[in-house]
């Protein structure tokens, strides 16, 4: 799987010179948590159309409003409002960016091991004649799980089985895929992620059926230990 499949593209976006006070109604209004900074340019595509392209100059938090509004506070010289401050004066870089052909894997890294909520998706086009970093999307952990849900069948109707795989071995989840090729109950989904250590020890099977009986009675006879409807809790 990759970035492009599951990036959001409806964007709203501020530019560099936009006030503060604009974008705090953007957050106001939208309840977002970060806003991409944008510049818009215009390049000619090979049907002689002008197109508008946003090149990524940086991201605008939520939090950099807060912090610009105490710092307002409490400038007793009653400088500058914090609400006529422009967005280019607290933005931050957005140094790490994704390409729609990223895969989902490395993204979900990047946010885990940086801390970060969002990663701008960004493609590198040739616009009269120098490279643009252009935005193309936005991937956010809110994306990541709305994409493990799906993966994991959670917005259809079905049933959840948990099998067990002792010391790792998976002969019992392909023996269980194979009784229910047999049986023609369809599979949605199959997920076996490893524990901290390493090991996997449990794979989740999502059933598109409502009548898992027979798959249940056949794994029952071959000895699989599996549970339906509820997690299975590793031994160790």
């Amino acid at each position: 799987m990759i970035v492009q499949e599951i990036m959001s593209t409806k964007l709203t976006t501020v530019e560099p010179d936009d006030t503060l006070a604009h974008a705090a109604n953007l957050f106001r209004q939208y309840s977002f948590h970060h806003l991409p900074v944008t510049r818009r340019i215009y390049q000619t595509n090979g049907e002689g159309v002008r197109v508008a392209l946003l090149t990524c100059e940086g991201l605008l938090y939520a939090q950099d409003i807060d912090l610009a509004v105490a710092v307002s506070e409490g400038d007793e010289q009653g400088r500058q409002p914090w609400q006529e401050r422009r967005v280019v004066e607290v933005m931050h870089s957005a140094a790490i960016r994704v390409t729609p052909t990223t895969s989902v894997a490395a993204a979900a890294q990047l946010l885990v091991e940086r801390g970060l909520n969002c990663l701008p998706v960004v493609e590198y086009k040739l616009v009269d004649g120098e490279t643009r970093t252009i935005l193309v999307g936005l991937l956010t952990r809110s994306d990541l799980l709305i994409a493990l849900s799906r993966a994991m069948g959670a917005f259809e109707p079905g049933m959840q089985l948990d099998i067990a795989l002792p010391h790792g071995d998976m002969t019992p989840l392909a023996r269980t895929l194979q009784l229910a090729a047999e049986l023609h109950v369809h599979i949605r989904s199959v997920l076996a992620a490893p524990q901290s250590d390493g090991t996997l020890s449990v794979a989740t099977v999502r059933l598109g059926t409502i009548n898992p009986t027979p798959l249940l009675l056949r794994l029952k006879q071959e000895g699989i230990q599996y549970t339906f409807g509820g997690p299975l809790l590793a031994s160790h």
